[in-house]
């Protein structure tokens, strides 16, 4: 039986509401990078700002759900090579056991197919945005009383190259109208993938980087319970290839990281997030909605994003999700992964309203909203694989090693245990983190938070 590898849990808020008409079509159609855009709190707080380095001319493959067939509504063309992508899947048929409350699993045939989108979930594509920026407009912004015109947004690398791998796919799981324990549950869709579809992509990113696209790197915003055999041995290959391979840390907390993220030749992430996040600059009261974006213009508050230079551990908090290290596991380093914003156009589905419309559907009809606020380590993770770029850029030489190296001895450390927040909008609480995951020792900060500026000042 194969064991699933699903994506790591989003947390998905969306705050506010909008209207302002715009003018027809996309005015950013023939725009080829973001480099320029506007920066992000998240952005700011890992220090780009400090950088000249855009990774161009290194390829970052992005093994996730796709990306929604609208994607150039969001990014510049030249940014995705569409030639290069692909995606692979399984069928999966679901058989009730005897006990009404589980299930058998039988996989299908690996298959190839298209890069193109899950209509499960847009999560690739906000995956992708963290990396090369995007355009921006929202009606809810205006409905806030934030009525921006449309902007670029920058990516940490905006001019590296994604090639979108699909490995995570759309399945139907059906209802267990018998089980009592803990109680009928309804046919519901969902969206993974096997980790024999895992290291498929795995080895056709492999490929390519053997037959010369490179620099590369894999940014895996995903992850399971364990690390089987077929999948272990598609990331050794790559890495001994030269393939850097970023992935998510896991959200599970307290129970711990998960896999391929803690496997050791793997770069790790973590989540932080920021500690005036949802604070309004000018006094500190809750609930601003434009704190995540840097636009120092009216109706804009001046100081918005704006986290101090340099980055210091007071402005960091550890998220709650954000799984730490336990016994045999390895966290390398944290980045920005709570409320990270971004495309999020339609969930389930590609049902969306183009945010460079005149329309006010995503307002008062069906359609979904074009942008989210999306939490969890899978948002941490294209950070990682931006910096790894931007490495590789100034360096194409260098080992999977020798970026993981730089990236953690560059690091800003964050204090092991922390302190209470003054405000944490995640949870209208206090919260701390600390060593101790239910008796067992962990660690919930590895090297710390990457900065930028210092990897590159390091990197020969």
């Amino acid at each position: 039986m194969k064991r699933f590898v699903y994506v790591t849990f989003t947390l998905i808020a969306m705050l506010a509401i909008t209207f302002t008409s715009v003018a027809a079509g996309n005015p950013f159609a023939g725009v080829t990078t973001t480099a320029d855009g506007y920066s992000t709190w998240d952005s700011d707080m890992v220090n780009i700002e400090s950088v000249s380095q855009t990774g161009a001319g290194v390829y970052v493959a992005v093994l996730d759900t796709g990306l929604v067939p609208n994607w150039r509504d969001f990014f510049p063309s030249d940014r995705i090579a569409t030639h290069l992508g692909t995606g692979f899947d399984q069928s999966v048929s679901f058989k009730a056991h005897n006990d009404n409350c589980g299930f058998g699993v039988e996989v299908g045939k690996l298959r190839q197919t298209t890069w193109v989108g899950s209509t499960g979930s847009t999560h690739g594509t906000h995956v992708t945005s963290t990396i090369l920026g995007y355009f921006y407009r929202s009606n809810f912004d205006a409905a806030a009383g934030f009525p921006l015109p449309a902007i670029m947004v920058r990516g940490i690398a905006p001019d590296v190259t994604i090639i979108p791998v699909k490995v995570l796919a759309d399945y139907q799981v059906p209802a267990l109208p018998k089980c009592t324990d803990p109680g009928p549950t309804p046919s519901q869709s969902a969206v993974f993938g096997t980790s024999a579809m895992v290291a498929a992509g795995i080895d056709y990113v492999t490929d390519l980087a053997i037959s010369g696209y490179r620099p590369m790197v894999i940014n895996m915003s995903l992850g399971g319970g364990e690390l089987e055999p077929v999948e272990q041995a598609a990331i050794d290959r790559a890495v001994a290839n030269g393939v850097v391979i970023v992935a998510a840390a896991g959200n599970e907390g307290e129970f711990g990281m998960g896999y391929p993220g803690a496997y050791a030749p793997v770069i790790s992430a973590g989540s932080v997030g920021w500690t005036k996040e949802w604070l309004k600059p000018t006094d500190s009261l809750p609930r601003y909605r434009m704190w995540w974006l840097n636009y120092q213009s009216a109706p804009m508050l001046a100081g918005s994003a704006d986290v101090a230079d340099p980055t210091v551990a007071g402005d960091v908090y550890v998220s709650d999700f954000s799984s730490r290290e336990l016994p045999g596991q390895q966290l390398d380093v944290l980045a920005p992964g709570s409320w990270v914003r971004g495309p999020f156009p339609g969930d389930p589905g590609f049902n969306h309203l183009p945010w460079w419309s005149h329309g006010i559907g995503d307002l008062v009809g069906g359609n979904g909203s074009n942008f989210f606020y999306v939490g969890g380590t899978s948002m941490a993770t294209p950070h990682v694989a931006s910096a790894a770029a931007l490495i590789l850029q100034k360096n194409p030489n260098l080992t999977p090693a020798q970026v993981e190296n730089i990236l953690k001895t560059t690091a800003l450390a964050i204090p092991a245990s922390g302190n209470p927040l003054i405000f944490d909008f995640d949870h209208f609480a206090n919260i701390p983190w600390d060593t101790d995951c239910a008796g067992t020792p962990c660690d919930a900060v590895g090297a710390g938070l990457i900065q930028l500026d210092a990897a590159i000042a390091a990197t020969p």
